[in-house]
C-alpha cells in the first residue's frame, strides 16, 4: 500500500526576491502540518551550500533551483549535481542563456526539469511580466505546474477588486487554467509529461496594510503536491530521493487541500495481472483494464481520457473499465470548486 505525504513547491527565500529567511519558511510549514518542502529560489543554490536541505524535526528540506533566464520560459530543476567549482556562488549564467540550452545544461548535469508558469502570466497593473514557455518540442523537462496558487489568484486581479481579493483570497481559486490542461493533455499523449502544483510563494506586505497579502502558513495550506511512495518517509539520507523520484515519475497528485484534505485519494488500474498508479504505462493490453478511483470526501469525480470527460460521478468512487489506450486521469470537484488533478495513467 502507497503511502501519501503532502508537501509545497515553488517557493521562495531571502536567498532570492522571497524576503523570507529559511527558518521561517520551515516554521510556517511545520504550523500548517507538511511534510515536505522545495524550495525555488532563483539561478541559486546557496540554501544547498549552507545546509537547509534535509530534516527539520518532522519537515524534510529540499532545495531545487528556478532558472530564470530574462528571456523565455522559466523551470523548477531537481536532482542537479554542482555544475562548477564555485556552482554554490554563480549560477548567473543561466540569465543570459536561452532557455532550451539552460535546460540542457541542468539535464546533463542530472537536473529533472519542471517548467514553471508555463503559459506565462501578465498583469499591467501589478507589473508582472512572466514570458511563456514556447519550446514544447524539447523532450528534456519531465513535468510541468499544472496549477500555481498565485497564478491562479492574480488571474482577475485589478486595483479595483484588490481590497476584495485581499480579504477573501481563496474564493477567488478557479483551478487550472483550461488552456494549459489541455496542452498537457496533448503532450501526454506523445509520451509522459507530470503534472505538479506550484505556490510561487513571495513575502508582499502593502505599505498601507499590517498583514502581509500571504503568509507561507496560509499559502501552505492551499494547493499542494500529494507524493505517493511504498517506504515511510522518514530521517534518512534517501527520504529526499523519494520525494524527488515521485515527482520526478508522476506517483503524485494535486490537491486544493484548504477545500478538504486530500490526503488518502487514490487512482489506480487493474489488468488483471498487476496494479498501476499515478504516472505508470501500460505498454500492451488484452483485457481491458479496470480503473478505480477513491475519494476521502464525497465529490464530484470525473474520470477523463485524452483530455475529455470518460465517465463520472458524485460520490467517494468510482469504478470503469475499458479497452482503450490512451492517457486517463482524474479530477475531483467539490460543491463544484476544483480539488484534485492526478497524474495519468498510460494506456500505450
Amino acid at each position: 500500500m502507497l503511502k501519501d505525504y503532502k508537501g509545497a513547491c515553488h517557493i521562495h527565500t531571502e536567498y532570492s526576491d522571497g524576503s523570507i529567511p529559511v527558518s521561517d519558511v520551515i516554521t510556517s510549514a511545520q504550523d500548517a502540518g507538511l511534510d515536505f518542502v522545495i524550495l525555488s529560489d532563483h539561478n541559486t543554490f546557496l540554501p544547498k551550500h549552507d545546509g537547509w536541505e534535509g530534516w527539520h524535526d518532522d519537515l524534510l528540506v529540499i532545495v531545487g533551483m528556478e532558472v530564470s533566464p530574462r528571456r523565455g520560459g522559466h523551470f523548477l530543476t531537481l536532482d542537479t549535481q554542482p555544475l562548477t567549482d564555485n556552482w554554490y556562488v554563480d549560477l548567473q549564467k543561466y540569465k543570459y542563456m536561452k532557455p532550451g540550452d539552460c535546460l540542457d545544461d541542468v539535464v546533463s548535469n542530472g537536473g529533472t526539469v519542471f517548467i514553471v508558469h508555463p503559459l506565462g502570466k501578465r498583469n499591467v497593473s501589478f507589473l508582472i511580466s512572466l514570458e511563456a514557455w514556447r519550446d514544447w518540442d524539447h523532450n528534456g523537462f519531465a513535468g510541468i505546474e499544472i496549477w500555481s496558487y498565485m497564478h491562479d489568484w492574480i488571474d482577475d486581479l485589478k486595483l479595483s477588486n484588490l481590497w476584495h481579493f485581499y480579504k477573501n483570497p481563496n474564493l477567488q481559486i478557479k483551478g487550472p487554467d483550461p488552456k494549459l490542461l489541455s496542452l498537457w493533455d496533448q503532450l501526454g499523449q506523445k509520451r509522459k509529461v507530470v503534472g505538479i502544483s506550484g505556490l510561487d510563494a513571495h513575502y508582499r506586505k502593502l505599505p498601507f496594510v499590517k498583514r502581509p497579502f500571504f503568509t507561507y502558513e496560509d499559502l501552505f495550506k492551499t494547493i499542494r503536491t500529494h507524493i505517493l511512495i511504498d517506504s515511510e518517509l522518514v530521517e534518512s539520507e534517501e527520504a529526499v530521493r523519494f520525494v524527488c523520484d515521485a515527482h520526478k515519475e508522476g506517483r503524485c497528485y494535486v490537491s486544493f487541500d484548504l477545500l478538504a484534505d486530500a490526503t488518502g485519494f487514490n487512482f489506480i488500474a487493474d489488468s488483471g495481472e498487476r496494479i498501476y498508479y499515478m504516472g505508470d504505462e501500460i505498454v500492451s493490453i488484452e483485457n481491458k483494464i479496470h480503473f478505480n478511483i477513491n475519494s476521502p470526501h464525497r465529490a464530484t469525480i470525473k474520470l477523463l481520457r485524452n483530455g475529455k470527460i470518460y465517465n463520472e460521478c458524485e460520490g467517494a468512487s468510482l469504478d470503469y473499465s475499458s479497452a482503450e489506450k490512451g492517457v486517463y486521469r482524474v479530477e475531483a470537484y467539490i460543491e463544484n470548486r476544483p480539488w484534485v488533478f492526478t497524474n495519468p495513467i498510460y494506456v500505450r
